[in-house]
């Protein structure tokens, strides 16, 4: 059986949240959340796809995707012959709202066993806030060693996405 973590590429969901997002920013002029929302799903499901994987999202914001939402905002699936599923080597949440509705998308990634998961949000304190996530992660029981986890932190004062790999 095939190891999640290989099939999960981190240096390119990586460099699309460190350089092509803001990239994408000034060429698009995205003024409301649901362009960042669905412009986000749709480069997860492109990388998702190049690995060979099935991709789960909102069909209405990203038309790349197998199937619908399933407990996560975005995740990517193994199954067998017969449709069960073997593994969810990346799980994402977005959220775009305050920090209550970060933390209560943040803890439905805690509790998942995927090789990779990714938290999406935006804040002008971007560091404090992931330092506040990560101190959420390492306090809950389930969390093991080697646990990856990849923060993508819009910056709103400075217009700019901070990344943090744990």
């Amino acid at each position: 059986m095939t190891n999640s973590s290989s099939l999960v590429d981190v240096e390119a969901i990586q460099d699309f949240f460190s350089s092509k997002l803001s990239r994408l920013l000034q060429d698009e002029k995205w003024e409301y959340d649901r362009q960042w929302t669905d412009a986000i799903h749709k480069h997860m499901a492109g990388i998702g796809k190049k690995r060979g994987l099935l991709v789960y999202a909102s069909k209405s914001r990203c038309a790349e995707a197998d199937g619908p939402e399933w407990l996560y905002d975005h995740h990517w699936r193994v199954q067998n012959e017969d449709g069960a599923l073997v593994s969810t080597p990346l799980v994402m949440e977005i959220e775009w709202g305050n920090d209550e509705k970060i933390i209560e998308d943040f803890l439905k990634l805690v509790q998942a066993r995927a090789a990779l998961r990714v938290m999406v949000f935006q804040r002008n304190d971007v560091e404090g806030m992931i330092e506040r996530l990560i101190a959420m992660a390492k306090t809950f029981d389930g969390s093991q060693r080697g646990d990856k986890w990849i923060f993508a932190g819009w910056d709103k004062a400075r217009m700019h996405c901070e990344l943090h790999v744990l």
